[in-house]
């Protein structure tokens, strides 16, 4: 039986923002509970309390010595198959309810050390029932395929369970014999160390640099504050934020550097005891993608490159710098003050532009945003970054740090594309089928947030509005595009010198962080020797090499997204489909059902071609503005 997979989608442009107002910035950040309830989740939904959660911790402990005790008997009945079936996913999900409750608890204030416990509880009995199931998928993997076909008709339960055997039946090359299963099994406390320490260095315990902002005032820089800093129009402060926190990672880089040299070693060690030849093949092989997949795409990006060449030559021209630096990457082009989006007007603009996804979608999403499935606003000792995670049994939870910003209000359309995902799916498919592949589940989220960048430009009130709106398209399609599939060169890359047997110390990845980095970017940029250690930034890189899969997954989701926009005939009841199957087939045949072919470059290039036709857009409308008398004094940026 397939793992439980923690669903922290943090999406590679969500890593974090700042809190409710910029006079908040400068001071302590709030506790909990000054902020308004609408405003936090409400975790009641899950347990009212600790006495809840420990009954179903003491059920699950049951069922888990249940599966241990199962594990001598003999499946020679169709009886036999549906029950020992349906004990195993009820005990994978009742114990997902219990780690969603106590991470979330944790989350929301990562210095309770009672939720700390709970984590700790959880995730062991979660490694308990991985070593008490393990035996199951080997046993079945020796019946005939032919007593299969005799079983599954005679339940209609048991029917349910036809792709899940076929899919059993599929992996058998990579499945060890039961007693080696299990005992890979039991090293899942262990596995799950360098992400768990990873997590508490950089949320909990790494001290932070201060600087001062625009207006002077000294600020100290949270992972949530450098999002909104390295952003700022004045280029010192957007340098100083940089460097600054970079020196923080650098104080503790060969920290870093060991954790993550555990996590690749542990990817490599799981890959080589399933015979696989590198461990991106055991994210593919799971879903049944072929290595093309990646491979396609990492050469056509590669091809590409000129095109983010020619962005970043812009980006020098028009802020009007002699030399290009890492700090200027993610400034917009175009400045203005922007007024503060209240949290509740950011909710209905989302609203409005997910209309198109028709009166079901929307009704939904209603319900999640009056439901509290949102922690919306940083405070103290709350987890940076952003994800959706929640079980079979629980609303689709989302963390955020919500700070006023537009690019905040993408953050939660990202989002709540991911938790109506897990909602449609949960309420239309059998528990076996309740869990999606990762290699589509960043679809739904970034064709939320296509679908908020092009109302937002459909509203827009004059030229130089909609020049900004395409500088921030531009800079999104960078950001969850072009830097997703840098990142996972990267990260195949420290695989493989791990793989060769030399040591991942902080100074080699930094050395492969940067060249690849300035691969990408091109001979436009400096290469600035301080950013280093900026790999350390990236959550990403202990999930074993997701990150590639926001790349695939913006090519499907423009497809989809132009087509629903366009009102194509039955592409709205197809893509309303696929948020409901779940992993009901095999990932490729969901999206070739819903209309779109990973197999081929076409959707990459298209991603390709719409990344032109952006730049090109921005580049005449801002000239247009830039020779017209009446365009404001402010209207591109400086120095």
């Amino acid at each position: 039986m397939k793992s439980i997979n923690r669903l922290h989608i943090i999406a590679g442009l969500l890593l974090a923002t700042l809190s409710a107002t910029a006079a908040t910035a400068q001071q302590a950040l709030p506790t909990r509970d000054e902020i308004p309830a609408k405003y936090r989740w409400d975790l009641s939904m899950i347990y009212f309390g600790l006495d809840e959660w420990e009954a179903d911790y003491e059920s699950a402990e049951k069922r888990v010595a249940g599966l241990e005790q199962a594990r001598d008997r003999t499946i020679d009945t169709s009886k036999t198959l549906l029950s020992d079936l349906a004990l195993c996913n009820d005990t994978r999900w009742l114990i997902d309810k219990l780690l969603v409750y106590a991470y979330q608890l944790s989350d929301q204030d990562t210095r309770d050390q009672d939720a700390l416990a709970l984590k700790g509880r959880a995730t062991s009995l979660l490694t308990r029932f991985e070593a008490a199931s393990a035996w199951l998928e080997p046993t079945l993997q020796q019946i005939p395929r032919e007593q299969f076909d005799e079983w599954l008709p005679q339940y209609p339960l048991l029917a349910e369970y036809t792709h899940f055997i076929d899919d059993v039946l599929r992996q058998k090359e990579h499945t060890l014999p039961p007693a080696q299963e299990a005992l890979l099994a039991m090293t899942g406390n262990l596995a799950q160390s360098p992400d768990a320490i990873y997590n508490s260095l950089r949320n909990a315990e790494m001290t932070r640099e201060t600087i001062r902002d625009a207006d002077g005032q000294e600020i100290t820089l949270s992972g949530a504050r450098f999002d909104k800093l390295i952003r700022s129009p004045d280029r010192r402060v957007r340098r100083d934020a940089f460097l600054g926190t970079m020196t923080s990672y650098h104080n503790f880089q060969n920290t870093f550097a060991a954790t993550l040299a555990a996590a690749v070693q542990r990817d490599n060690f799981l890959a080589q005891a399933r015979g696989f030849d590198h461990p991106l093949q055991t994210t593919l092989f799971p879903d049944n993608l072929p290595d093309a997949v990646y491979a396609n795409l990492v050469e056509t990006v590669k091809d590409n490159l000129p095109l983010l060449h020619r962005w970043a030559e812009l980006r020098k021209q028009i802020l009007d710098v002699d030399e290009l630096h890492v700090w200027d990457l993610y400034c917009p082009l175009i400045t203005g003050t922007d007024e503060e989006i209240p949290y509740d007007d950011a909710v209905e603009s989302i609203i409005a532009a997910l209309e198109p996804l028709g009166d079901g979608y929307v009704r939904v999403l209603r319900a999640g945003f009056e439901r509290r499935w949102i922690d919306v606003y940083e405070t103290q000792g709350k987890r940076a970054g952003g994800y959706s995670w929640g079980s079979y049994d629980t609303p689709p939870y989302i963390l955020i740090n919500y700070n006023g910003t537009r690019r905040d209000v993408s953050v939660i359309a990202h989002e709540m594309g991911h938790s109506l995902h897990s909602h449609f799916t949960h309420q239309n498919q059998p528990k076996v089928y309740g869990q999606y592949s990762y290699f589509i589940a960043e679809i739904p989220a970034i064709l939320n947030e296509i679908l908020l960048e092009e109302y937002l430009l459909k509203t827009a009130t004059s030229d130089r509005e909609r020049l900004r709106l395409l500088n921030e398209q531009i800079d999104n399609l960078r950001g969850t595009f072009f830097r997703q599939v840098m990142f996972a060169e990267f990260e195949y890359a420290i695989h493989d010198v791990a793989l060769r047997g030399k040591p991942l110390t902080a100074e080699r990845m930094g050395n492969l962080y940067l060249d690849t980095f300035q691969r990408y970017w091109g001979p436009q940029l400096v290469r600035d020797e301080e950013g280093a250690p900026y790999w350390a930034r990236i959550p990403h890189f202990y999930m074993n090499h997701y990150v590639y899969r926001y790349a695939t997954s913006y090519c499907a989701a423009a497809t989809l997204a132009e087509r629903i926009l366009t009102n194509e005939p039955g592409v709205l009841d197809r893509y309303i489909k696929l948020l409901k199957a779940g992993s009901s087939d095999y990932p490729l045949d969901l999206l070739r059902a819903a209309g779109v072919d990973m197999t081929s470059p076409q959707p990459i290039e298209a991603t390709m071609r719409r990344f032109e036709r952006l730049i090109d857009e921005f580049e005449t409308l801002r000239v247009k503005l830039a020779t017209s008398s009446t365009a404001p004094a402010d209207t591109l940026s400086t120095r």
